[in-house]
């Protein structure tokens, strides 16, 4: 990774970490760099910016039709969204993943039929076939009763990990043991915590990123989480946090570092 403009530094298990206002990348399955910009009751989670949207439904409407190519062809984010379309390939529709997916660890670790489709980033991914993330998608699942579907679809991944999301706070779940164990077989699973992280700073979710990004670096500093989770998080998990999330995670590790 070339050097971004170093503002802040953590000693964090013997390795700086440097808090930078540049564009951060998103790592590749083949090891190859993805720049990305800085930048309903069913679900169990209510949100007061349902409200943008109350009385104005048809705004919604027409913003999911509009796209920055100023033609009328509807987003594929917001189509897979809006559950009128499955993922591709071979993926299903989202409320059959947000519903029935759950737990479902065969069909969970199957990432390139759902995961581009459901996290969503800027950069062309893995899969071909997966629509790229744009700022009128961005605001459509803000303000338009999406992001609770996206606050699903974290809690689905969280399981698949051993964690659970409880009070706005990430926490290991009782089978951490077994999935952890998983996670840490191969690499790819620290790629999809990338791409998450990367979807959950789009849609401003830096308190949901504090909490898990905690608990990541309680894991790795008690070594249930191997050497490239560590490289993982120094290089790109913290990264992308903004400033003062960068700097309240920075005063945690420093904290458990002296115990």
């Amino acid at each position: 990774m070339s050097k971004n403009r170093k503002e802040y530094k953590i000693g964090f298990m013997g390795v700086d970490i440097s808090y930078s206002t540049e564009t951060e990348s998103l790592p590749s399955t083949d090891g190859r760099q993805q720049p990305l910009p800085i930048a309903s009751e069913e679900y169990g989670r209510s949100s007061s910016r349902d409200e943008a949207c109350s009385g104005s439904s048809s705004r919604c409407e027409e913003y999911g039709r509009s796209s920055s190519r100023g033609n009328n062809i509807q987003s594929q984010v917001i189509a897979f969204y809006k559950n009128e379309i499955p993922s591709q390939p071979n993926g299903d529709f989202i409320d059959n993943i947000l519903n029935h997916w759950y737990g479902n660890y065969n069909k969970l670790d199957d990432f390139d039929t759902y995961i581009q489709w459901l996290f969503p980033s800027r950069e062309r991914g893995k899969n071909s076939q997966a629509p790229l993330l744009t700022d009128e998608d961005v605001e459509i699942i803000k303000h338009c009763g999406f992001d609770q579907k996206a606050i699903r679809a974290l809690e689905v991944m969280l399981d698949f990990y051993g964690m659970e999301l409880k009070n706005n706070t990430i926490n290991l779940a009782p089978n951490h043991r077994e999935r952890l164990q998983v996670i840490k077989s191969h690499g790819k699973y620290y790629f999809v915590i990338s791409r998450i992280l990367s979807f959950l700073k789009e849609l401003g979710e830096q308190k949901l990123m504090i909490t898990w990004l905690k608990l990541l670096a309680d894991l790795i500093q008690k070594n249930l989480l191997d050497g490239d989770a560590k490289i993982s998080f120094n290089s790109y998990w913290i990264k992308y946090l903004d400033k003062n999330g960068f700097d309240e995670v920075k005063a945690y590790i420093n904290e458990i570092n002296r115990n």
